[in-house]
C-alpha cells in the first residue's frame, strides 16, 4: 500500500505541474489557450486509449512489470518538454512521450497492484493508497508554483522529471507484486471465479454503461479544471500565488474526501457513495459561477477537491462488487477510456470556449450540468443479475 501510494503521488504531482505552468509556457511560445491546452487534451487521450492495453498488461505481466519502464518514460517525456520551442512540441512531449509513462505508472495498475495485496480490504485500503494522488497534486503544484518563479518553467520541468527518475530506482527495489488471482482455469472455488464477468460479458451489461456515462461527466470536469482553474484565477486578478494556494487547498481537501468516501462506502455501498460525491461536484461547479474573490475561489477549491480524484477508488471498487476480481484491470481500463476521452474533450473545449467568448462560465455551466446527469445515470448501475 505505502509502494502504491507513493507511486500515485510522484506520477500525479509531476503530471499536474502542468496546470500552475500553463500561463508560463503560454506567455514564452505564444499562442491561443485552446492550442496549448491540446497538451493536455492529447495527454488524457493517450491515457485513454491505453487504459485497455495497461489493464491487459497488468493482468498478464503484474503492476511492477508495467509501472517501472512507464515511470522511467515519464520521466524522460518530462525532460525532454524543458526542450520545447513551439506549443506542438510541448503537445508531443507532454501530451504524448510523458503521457503513455503517466498512462502506465497512474490508478489503474495501483488499483491492481493494491487490490492484489489487500483482497478482503480492497474498498478502503486503495482510498488510503489513493490519498497520494491527491498529496502529490498539493505538494508538486506549490514546487511547480515556486521552481517556476525562480528557475522558469524549463528548469522546473528539468526538476520534475530528475525526481522521477530517482523514484525510478527507489522502486526498483521497493515495488513487489501481490499474490495473482488464479488463472483462467481454475476452479471456481478456488478463485471465486464463479463471481467473475469476462470484459466482453461486462461490457454487455446495462451496469457498465451507466458507471461510464457517470464518468464521463467526471472526467469532463476534472481536466476542465485542472487545465483551467489556475488561468482563471489569474483572469479574475488574483496572484498566481492565490491559484496555486487554491489547487493545495483542492488537494488537501481531496485525501479528506477520498477517506471519508471510503468510509462511506464501506457502509452504503461504492454505488451509494459515488452519486454522493457527484452531488456534493455539482454543487461546487455551480457555486463556481458565482466566483469573486479569494475566499469564494478557495470555497470552492475545497468542495471540488473533496471530489476530485474520489471518484477513481469508488470506481475501481464498483468495478470489482460489479464484475469480480479476474478481469479487474480490463474492464476497470475499458471505463476509464471513456473517462479520460471525455476528459481530453473538457481540457480542449474550456480553452475554445474561452478563446470564443473571453469566459470560462460558460463551459463552467455544461460541467455542472453534466455532473448532475453522472449522478443519476450511476443510480441505476446495479449488479448484474446474469454472471458468467
Amino acid at each position: 500500500m505505502a509502494a502504491g501510494f507513493t507511486v500515485l503521488f510522484v506520477t500525479t504531482g509531476v503530471n499536474f505541474a502542468f496546470g500552475i505552468l500553463f500561463k508560463p509556457i503560454l506567455g514564452e511560445l505564444g499562442s491561443e489557450r485552446s492550442t496549448l491546452a491540446l497538451a493536455a487534451s492529447a495527454s488524457l487521450v493517450v491515457n485513454a486509449l491505453g487504459q485497455p492495453l495497461i489493464g491487459a498488461l497488468v493482468d498478464r505481466w503484474g503492476p511492477r512489470r508495467v509501472i517501472l519502464p512507464s515511470m522511467a518514460l515519464m520521466a524522460a517525456g518530462t525532460g525532454l518538454v524543458s526542450l520545447g520551442r513551439a506549443p506542438w512540441q510541448v503537445i508531443l512531449l507532454y501530451g504524448v512521450v510523458a503521457a503513455v509513462g503517466y498512462t502506465g505508472s497512474g490508478i489503474l495498475p495501483i488499483s491492481v497492484h493494491v487490490g492484489r495485496w489487500f483482497p478482503g480490504e480492497r474498498g478502503f485500503v486503495l482510498a488510503v493508497a489513493a490519498c497520494g494522488f491527491s498529496l502529490g497534486q498539493l505538494v508538486f503544484t506549490q514546487v511547480a508554483a515556486h521552481a517556476a518563479l525562480a528557475l522558469g518553467w524549463r528548469r522546473t520541468y528539468t526538476l520534475l522529471a530528475g525526481v522521477l527518475g530517482v523514484f525510478v530506482v527507489l522502486f526498483a527495489g521497493w515495488l513487489r507484486d501481490g499474490p495473482r488471482p488464479a488463472a483462467l482455469g481454475s476452479p471456481p472455488a478456488a478463485s471465486g471465479r464463479a463471481r467473475s464477468l469476462t470484459r466482453r460479458a461486462a461490457l454487455g451489461t446495462a451496469p457498465f454503461w451507466c458507471m461510464t456515462a457517470g464518468l464521463m461527466g467526471c472526467g469532463f470536469t476534472d481536466f476542465l479544471l485542472t487545465t483551467h482553474l489556475a488561468p482563471f484565477a489569474t483572469d479574475l486578478g488574483l496572484s498566481p500565488a492565490v491559484a496555486a494556494n487554491a489547487l493545495s487547498l483542492w488537494a488537501a481537501a481531496n485525501v479528506a474526501g477520498i477517506l471519508l468516501a471510503g468510509t462511506v462506502a464501506a457502509r452504503v455501498g461504492a454505488r451509494r457513495a459515488l452519486v454522493l460525491t457527484y452531488v456534493l461536484r455539482a454543487t461546487s461547479l455551480f457555486l463556481l459561477l458565482g466566483v469573486r474573490e479569494t475566499w469564494q475561489l478557495y470555497l470552492f477549491a475545497v468542495l471540488f477537491g473533496a471530489t476530485f480524484f474520489t471518484t477513481a477508488p469508488l470506481s475501481s471498487t464498483l468495478v470489482g462488487d460489479l464484475f469480480g476480481p479476474v478481469h479487474h484491470g480490463l474492464i476497470f481500463g475499458g471505463a476509464n477510456l471513456f473517462h479520460h476521452l471525455a476528459g481530453a474533450l473538457g481540457s480542449y473545449a474550456g480553452g475554445l470556449v474561452f478563446d470564443l467568448t473571453g469566459s470560462y462560465r460558460p463551459i463552467f455551466l455544461t460541467g455542472a450540468v453534466m455532473i448532475v446527469g453522472s449522478a443519476a445515470v450511476t443510480a441505476l448501475a446495479h449488479p448484474p443479475r446474469r454472471r458468467a
